[in-house]
This record gives structure tokens, sequence and C-alpha cells, in this order.
């Protein structure tokens, strides 16, 4: 007996921009009946997310439990006003860690991820902060919308395990942030009792994320759309492994669109390879930079891959947020650069979809913003002596290990990532 198309199949949509993201999410909210979560690495008050927040606020007021969880430093310059206003309407708001410290390395790590989740039924993944596609935090009003991605997905396998992460992230978060500071307050006499309740309720309310329990997922349904994580625990490297088998395995094309792009040598090797044996490789990057030493660094990693014969295109009609690629049939959308600050200190989400037609859809639209807001790179017309061939490999070393310590420290201009 064969199975129904919507079994083999499951319902997926990709979505550029948050103009046609947002109204999906407002829609699935103002839909919803018992939950929503809602990740994101920063918040900006402008009236696209407005719309969000207000749809946030409805569901809270039909009964809905809402929980928001954004990082402490991308949405540290928005924390108050953000905090405030959902508080104020019975929505429970975290951050993710909201003190970097110089000397403490466990600080270092975000909260990358956009994910949102509602009923259990429906999920979002992709790239795409709470930020409208027209505003940018350190350039203002753009005069064309950010290119980025997101997925909407209701396939039962990836949802699940959406929601277990995002359950288990909540309650370890909210449970951090409650005892914070908690044994001094409860050293005074004069604060113990207001703590002791304050802790007591902190728990009540963590326990639904305790006590829940994710349905079994049909493992042979888990290969053709899956949810790749990467933290500093058992998912270190998923979503590089996905990125670096995928090249090796490759058969005809290989588009990648990243923002941030600073590849390991094992990637840029992997690229090269596949170019030797006929793939053709593209890549899609930043053109305007917002951050001098991820430019400084890309430029200095991708000589090697236009000579190899990688065609390297930048986006030069606005920004470009975008973490997705296209490998053959393939596709990730997600939150992941392919550079040290995703790949080694954040928490990171993408979505692995095996699905011919979706695929093609991502590509043409990848396609469309190479040949209409793009600038192709050419092969340099002269060869290296040993001297300048020394010096960019040290040029590289030096961008790579600075990159990594640098970094964790960068201000507002690390805040779009």
């Amino acid at each position: 007996m064969n199975m129904p198309d919507a079994f083999i199949r499951p319902p997926i949509e990709l979505l550029q921009g948050s103009e046609e993201y947002f109204p999906q999410l407002i829609g699935a909210i103002d839909a919803a009946r018992t939950t929503v979560y809602l990740e994101s690495y920063l918040i900006h008050d402008d009236p696209p997310t407005r719309r969000v927040l207000e749809a946030l606020i409805r569901a809270r007021q039909r009964g809905v439990a809402v929980f928001v969880l954004l990082d402490g430093f991308g949405a540290a310059s928005e924390m108050g006003w953000a905090k405030a206003l959902l508080m104020a309407h019975e929505i429970q708001i975290e951050f993710y860690r909201p003190i970097v410290k110089w000397r403490a390395p466990n600080t270092w790590r975000r909260l990358h991820r956009k994910l949102a989740l509602i009923d259990e039924q429906t999920a979002f993944v992709g790239g795409i902060n709470l930020i409208g596609d027209h505003f940018d935090l350190a350039h203002g009003q753009l005069p064309r919308p950010r290119l980025d991605f997101a997925i909407r997905v209701a396939s039962a396998v990836p949802v699940a395990a959406i929601s277990r992460v995002m359950r288990r992230t909540w309650w370890r978060v909210s449970l951090r942030n409650a005892f914070r500071g908690s044994l001094g307050r409860l050293m005074r006499a004069d604060r113990r009792q207001t703590e002791l309740a304050r802790l007591r309720e902190a728990w009540r309310r963590t326990r639904r994320h305790l006590r829940w329990r994710a349905p079994r997922a049909r493992h042979r349904m888990s290969r053709r759309v899956r949810l790749l994580l990467r933290d500093n625990l058992r998912h270190r490297r998923d979503i590089e492994r996905w990125y670096l088998l995928s090249i090796v395995s490759a058969r005809t094309e290989i588009l990648i669109a990243n923002a941030y792009f600073v590849p390991t040598f094992r990637f840029r090797q992997a690229l090269l390879r596949a170019a030797r044996r006929g793939v053709r490789v593209r890549l899609l990057i930043q053109g305007n930079s917002d951050q001098w030493w991820t430019h400084w660094a890309t430029q200095a990693l991708i000589g090697e891959l236009v000579a190899g014969g990688v065609e390297i295109y930048e986006y030069t009609e606005s920004f470009l947020h975008a973490k997705v690629a296209v490998i053959d049939d393939a596709l990730t959308v997600g939150s992941s650069n392919i550079d040290p600050f995703s790949l080694a200190f954040s928490l990171e989400a993408n979505l692995i979809a095996e699905d011919a037609a979706l695929a093609t859809q991502l590509r043409q639209r990848l396609q469309a913003a190479c040949d209409r807001a793009s600038r192709r790179l050419l092969p340099a017309g002269q060869r290296r002596g040993l001297l300048r061939a020394l010096g960019r490999a040290a040029l590289i070393t030096f961008a790579l290990t600075a990159l990594r310590i640098f970094i964790a420290f960068s201000g507002s201009s690390l805040r779009m990532r």
C-alpha cells in the first residue's frame, strides 16, 4: 500500500525575508490554542516587529502560554522596553547569558538561533531576527530589503525535535536566571522570605517543561527533513559535518549563500576538490561589509577559491544575512554562518531538507540575487611569489585566530548576525 504524498513529503514552505516570514508567523500565533515559543538573537522596535509582538499579546489574552527567549548580548540594547512590554501582558521573557565578561569564556557563548514553535504543530527555522527587512542597527533605514530566509515546517519529526530543544533551553535558562544571585539574597534576613517565594514561583513555572515528553518520532521519516544543532556538548560539529559530507558527495551543484563566510581549511579544500571534479560551485557572500574584520578575513581566504574555479559573487543590492545552501537536491536554511562565531561559540539551528522542489525554489531565488544584485569576483592575473604566498598564509592564520578571540567582544557590529 502506497503512503499518501503528504506523508512522504511533509508540509514545508520557504520564506524570504521578514516580509514573507512575519505574516506567516503572525497567522500561526493568531491560531495558537496552547503554547507559543519564540527564540531570537536580537529584537528591534520597528513596525513589522511590533506586529509580531501584538500577535503574542493577543495570544496571551486568549489564555495561550507564551515564552520569549532572547540573547542577552544581541538584544542588550532593546532589553528594557521589550521586557517591560511583554511582562506587562504576562508573557514570560528570558535573556540568555545577559553578562559578557572578558575573562570568563563561558559567557562568550551566545544564543544565535531563530526558532518559533506554535502548539507543538507548526515551527519556523531560519536566520531572520525580530527586525524588519528595511532596517539595519548600524545603518538605519535600508532602500532595499535585507536578503534572508526562513522555513515553515509542519512535519511531526522536525517539529518534535524543535520542541525538545526549545523547551529544554527555556527551562535551563529560566532556572539559571532565577537562581543567579539568589544565594546572597537568601543570606539576608530581610530578603529571605521574598527570595524563597520568588524561587518557588520560578520552580512552579519550570515544572511543566521538566515533565513534558516529546512524542516518539518515526526514525524512518527523519532523514528527509531534520533539525541540526550546534552546541558545546553533543552537537559541536553537526552542522559543519553536514556541509562537509554534502560537499564531498555533491554530483552537480553547490550553491552557498552565507553572510559571514570565514571557512576552515578543510571546508575550503572540500570546495576546491568539488570544483576540480566538475561540480559547479558558487558562493554568494556579503558585498556591503557591515563588519570590517569579517570582510577582511573573508577577502584573505577567497583568493584560492576563485583561482580554483569556484564562482564567487558579492551581494551589493542590500545587506546579505542569509545562511542557506543548495547542494544537488538537498538544502539547508538556518542561523549558522560559516565562521568561528557560529562554529565555535554559538547555539545554532539549521533545518535540512532533501526535497528537489524546495531546493529548486531556493536555487532560483539565489540565482536571481546573483544575477541582479551581485558582482562576480575574477581570478587574479598574476602568480604569487614565495614571499607573497607565505605572507598570505600568515594573514589567513592570523585572521582566523583573531576572529576566534575578538568576535566575542565586538560591540554593536556583532548584533546583526
